[in-house]
């Protein structure tokens, strides 16, 4: 069981990169790009996610602590983690998968 959430320090990954590592061997991922700016207010979700960051920046916020995300950074945030985020100032592109992937088995 992790914390609610992990950060994972990466190198920088392509989209298709990003996708086939995120991607289950059933089922499939979201590809999500946020504007300049862009801000998600704090909400939860009801199954655990893992974002791999493609390209720009995005600071998530979970419990007060800010955590700063670029190119190949993967988060993992449990299932009902209040958490909100910020894109950079040239925005962010990420993939989404929903469930726990961590990237000891990349």
């Amino acid at each position: 069981m992790i914390d609610k959430v992990v950060l994972q320090k990466g190198s920088p990954v392509t989209m298709e990169q990003a996708v086939m590592i995120l991607l289950p061997e059933t089922g499939s991922v979201e590809v999500q790009r946020d504007a300049s700016c862009r801000e998600h207010k704090a909400h939860t979700h009801s199954t655990n996610e893992t974002l791999l960051i493609i390209s720009g920046e995005i600071i998530f916020t979970v419990d007060g602590e800010n955590i700063t995300c670029t190119s190949g950074d993967r988060i993992l945030l449990t299932s009902e983690t209040v958490h909100s985020s910020v894109a950079g100032k040239n925005g962010c592109l990420y993939i989404i998968a929903f469930e726990l992937k961590d990237n000891k088995n990349d």
